[in-house]
């Protein structure tokens, strides 16, 4: 049995949706693991391919282009499980199949916020935004030393992020003259992006497809946490912005709400805190302005990053 050699990104793209190329690696897993193949279907999009195995296990095949994302998840799933307060995966079996790492997983209860999250009342919404607050208050307190492989040089990543940050943005509906002045804002940002602090653990893609809900008493409540493999060791402050800007929105209630359940005081959110999470915002690894831009679209107006952090970053 065979799988694909990829050269780049786009070639992986070009075959990602094609079932047909993945069934028989599916299969190979299942039979090694005593899994029922039969009851295997694609999983949700995401950077690599994921079958469900029936209501108890998750296969996820990863990219051999991001092979670190393999290593990432393996690593937490090992050391999170039970100190997060809500239910992450268990890791039940880990391997290669024709040079591709995967893992098997448990399949947890619950369904990803973002599929329910419209239906979900005001004061609902702040309760769920508070425990993923609390999530992420329980995962800066992990020592960092069961985590060593997850380490990062800080400045490098700041360095490199900054150096490509206009050209990530580009496109997409965002007006040129906000991406002309993306460099020279991060620039004047920079010396609030300190070099010298404590790293935490950071999952860096805390979004609305990874946290699970589950419906208790009427109400919506975090069940879950899934997905590891972006995990590294950084500032903790860049662990907000993927939640902010997929989950709160520009919603000021739910991003303080949110805020203050993660740790931070009141007397913390001044202007030079909203250019520090302006700036984390435009080096983020997987974040575009085109795609906050479609789910607040009151920012498209913006003509400077500093306009943006006044619609971003509302505190």
């Amino acid at each position: 049995m065979e799988l694909p050699h990829l050269v780049n990104i786009d070639d992986y793209r070009t075959i990602y949706h094609r079932d047909e190329r993945w069934r028989p690696a599916i299969g190979e897993i299942c039979h090694r693991h005593g899994i029922a193949a039969g009851s295997c279907v694609r999983g949700p999009d995401g950077t690599h391919i994921v079958y469900y195995a029936g209501p108890s296990h998750v296969i996820k095949l990863f990219v051999p282009l991001f092979r670190e994302d393999f290593d990432a998840e393996r690593i937490v799933l090992r050391r999170v499980e039970g100190r997060l307060g809500v239910d992450t995966p268990t890791l039940e079996f880990e391997g290669e199949v024709a040079g591709w790492p995967y893992i098997v997983m448990s399949r947890l209860a619950g369904q990803p916020l973002g599929e329910v999250w419209e239906t979900v009342e005001p004061g609902n919404r702040v309760e769920i935004v508070e425990r993923i607050g609390e999530l992420i208050a329980r995962t800066r307190r992990l020592p960092t030393d069961e985590f060593g492989g997850l380490s990062v040089d800080w400045p490098a990543f700041v360095a490199r992020q900054t150096a490509t940050a206009a050209e990530r943005h580009a496109g997409g509906g965002v007006g040129q003259q906000l991406v002309d002045r993306i460099p020279a804002y991060l620039a004047a940002a920079r010396p609030l992006l300190s070099d010298s602090f404590r790293p935490v653990l950071l999952f860096s893609d805390i979004t609305d497809e990874h946290v699970l809900v589950s419906k208790t008493g009427g109400a919506w409540v975090v069940s879950g946490y899934v997905d590891f493999g972006d995990a590294m060791l950084g500032h903790r402050d860049y662990e907000l912005v993927a939640p902010a800007l997929d989950i709160a929105l520009g919603d000021s209630d739910l991003l303080v709400a949110m805020l203050r359940a993660s740790g931070y005081r009141d007397s913390e959110f001044t202007e030079a805190f909203r250019h520090r999470m302006m700036a984390y915002t435009l080096i983020h690894r997987y974040l575009r302005l085109s795609d906050v831009f479609d789910a607040v679209p009151e920012a498209q107006g913006a003509q400077s990053p500093e306009e943006l952090a006044g619609f971003f970053w509302p505190v």
